[in-house]
Parts: C-alpha cells; structure tokens; sequence
C-alpha cells in the first residue's frame, strides 16, 4: 500500500485514512463556517509522489506536485463525489486515471 495522508481545515493530518474517514473530511467542507477556518480546503498527499489534490468548499479541487514548482492546475464544479473518487485514485498512486480529467490553468 502507498503511504498518503489527508490534512483537515485546522491543519490536522492523518495518515492512510479508510474510505469513510476520506468521505468524512471532504462532507466537513459543508460545516458552518469552513470558510473562515485558517485552511478553508482539505487534501490528499500521495506521499511516494508528492501529487497532492486540494477540496474547496466552493467545488473546487487543485492538483499539484509538492516536489514541483509547477503551477497548480484546477477543476471547477466538482460534486463530493467525484472529489471522493479522484481522492481513492491519488491513495492508490493512480495519476493515470486522475489526469484524465479536464484540469485547468485556471479556476
């Protein structure tokens, strides 16, 4: 198994985290008040890679490589869902299928 870990809107990481707590991360950026949190997204580190993908609460979501000074790229309008699913591709080392989405230079 890869080793990756997820970081909450106070800062807070956790490393390999199952499916549920995943689902749970990403269904806290509906909390009240997440956007006036220090952090106000949360993430995923593939950590063998250094690809990370960033949650908005807006339903935005940022990818970018932590070991790259690259610009971040983005996916606008992204359900719980889908941010979900791209998260279990990135845990499993999966950027094949992660690329195949529609990023953007731009939000």
């Amino acid at each position: 198994m890869d080793l990756f870990h997820t970081t909450d809107t106070d800062g807070i990481s956790i490393l390999n985290p199952d499916l549920t707590a995943m689902r749970e991360l990403i269904a806290s950026l509906d909390t009240a008040g997440v956007n006036e949190a220090d952090h106000p997204d949360v993430s995923l580190v593939h950590d063998p890679s250094g690809w990370s993908i960033s949650l908005y609460p807006n339903g935005v979501a940022a990818l970018e490589n932590l070991d790259d000074e690259a610009e971040p790229r983005y996916l606008p309008k992204l359900t719980r869902s889908e941010a979900l699913k791209l998260w279990v591709a990135l845990s499993q080392g999966d950027l094949t299928h992660i690329r195949r989405h529609p990023w953007r230079e731009e939000v």
